[in-house]
């Protein structure tokens, strides 16, 4: 059996990818030194992980709880979004200061509007309102269905201690919150409220005008988002509100889309020292967001990984006049992620074929499969087919059964069984004949009679 053995295209971005730590497939490094304590990037379209920085570490989950009480409203309301509640007076001390979106006690909103007051200015008094009115005033019994939910989408390091994201109990990990957010993508009106750069909120009965609410991922925002614009954003939140000269390490959990390729950034704890953009509002964890998402859309595209006219294999064939081997050609191209500057040569294939094929074959039979790796992940396996039609021969097939027959174990043990029984035979014949009877009888000698 022939294996085709393939190398690595030898190009200055590739190597920088395929020599990246080993939680990571590819190494940004090159283009930026991700200063984030964690991190954890994901093509969609083909799963596949293109960075990985410590993403299962514990982090503080702060503003981005709130993902988790919009999943749980939309996982039971996600058709009752006009309804209305009153904002509830009794969760005004606990938001104080924090009510981002300027909601009052006993105005009325519909569950719509508190999404977009949550994803777009990270109110808290939205989440608490939302979640108080719903549950009945039974906040523990709504943080409850949360984390049996975060359990459901498969979260593994996340607890939720509030609904808004207050408490110092929420914490979660980058790889949990790429799960939430893909659970989220799932619903419509999550991904329309997310992209919306800003939204008017109607009059209440304490707002006598409509009032704006500008989104706090600037990313979305071409007139006033400057440096951190990117066409390519389609919503993420913040841990905090970015307010002016503030402080500290931030996380930011967002999607992009570009040429129909579509990637998750879970940047978790990224230092207020790496926003170099100059602005008075500090978005650290947003800053590096944005250079990452320049890094996958210049480093990487959907492309084919194999050629269908590109034979991969050839294996011998037994009981046939034609040909003595037969190529094997993939049955389609498998499109995945691959670096931009390379093609499908830069991954690995592994072959698992049989040893030879016995005629007849079609064209388009399943002989096999290869697996194909990229920097010693797997990220996919593809059925190789017969590329011609190959006939039998007869002659050598009876030949061949019968050479079979004589070398076969069967065979052999029937003579051995056969020599066996004729030595049996032989023996008993050789013990029974007259000769060896007459021969073993005693001879006895009477003498006469003494006088």
């Amino acid at each position: 059996m022939k294996r085709i053995v393939t190398l690595f295209l030898s190009l200055v971005l590739l190597l920088s990818c395929l020599c990246a730590p080993a939680s990571a497939m590819f190494d940004p490094s090159l283009f930026y030194e991700v200063q984030a304590r964690s991190a954890y990037i994901v093509n969609t379209d083909t799963n596949i992980i293109v960075y990985d920085k410590d993403s299962s570490r514990q982090v503080p989950a702060g503003g981005l709880t709130k993902y988790m009480t919009i999943a749980l409203l939309l996982t039971n309301y996600a058709d009752q979004l006009d309804n209305t509640f009153q904002m509830p007076f009794a969760i005004s001390d606990y938001v104080h200061n924090s009510d981002n979106a300027d909601m009052r006690s006993n105005e009325t909103f519909t569950y719509r509007e508190a999404v977009y007051a949550m994803l777009l200015r990270n109110a808290n008094e939205a989440a608490m309102g939302l979640a108080y009115s719903l549950s009945g005033g039974d906040l523990a019994g709504w943080v409850s269905q949360m984390n049996t939910l975060s359990q459901r989408i498969g979260t593994t390091g996340s607890t939720w201690t509030d609904a808004c994201g207050l408490d110092s109990g929420n914490v979660t990990t980058a790889v949990d919150m790429y799960l939430i957010l893909r659970y989220l993508m799932s619903f419509d009106a999550f991904v329309d409220i997310s992209s919306a750069p800003a939204f008017t909120m109607p009059a209440k009965e304490k707002h006598t005008k409509s009032f704006v609410l500008l989104n706090q991922n600037v990313a979305l925002n071409k007139t006033s988002g400057g440096s951190f614009y990117r066409k390519s954003m389609q919503g993420g939140m913040c841990d905090v509100m970015a307010y002016k000269n503030d402080h500290g390490d931030q996380s930011y959990v967002s999607w992009a889309n570009q040429d129909g390729s579509t990637y998750i950034f879970c940047i978790m704890q990224s230092p207020d020292t790496c926003d170099t953009y100059g602005y008075a509002n500090r978005r650290p964890a947003l800053y590096e967001t944005t250079r990452l998402i320049d890094w996958v859309f210049q480093s990487f595209s959907i492309q084919p990984a194999l050629d269908t006219d590109l034979a991969l294999a050839e294996i011998p064939v037994k009981y046939s006049s034609d040909t003595d081997t037969l190529k094997l050609y993939p049955d389609n191209s498998m499109m995945t992620l691959l670096p931009s500057s390379g093609d499908g040569t830069v991954t690995q294939k592994y072959f698992h074929l049989p040893d030879y094929v016995c005629a007849p074959v079609q064209q388009g039979d399943v002989v096999g499969t290869v697996e194909l790796k990229l920097a010693g992940e797997t990220i996919g396996m593809v059925n190789l087919i017969a590329g011609q039609d190959v006939s039998r021969s007869s002659l050598l097939y009876s030949f061949s059964k019968l050479q079979e027959f004589f070398s076969s174990l069967y065979l052999k043990v029937v003579l051995v069984v056969s020599a066996v029984c004729a030595i049996i035979y032989v023996a008993w014949v050789l013990l029974n004949s007259p000769h060896t009877r007459h021969s073993s009888k005693k001879v006895h000698r009477y003498g006469r009679p003494r006088d």
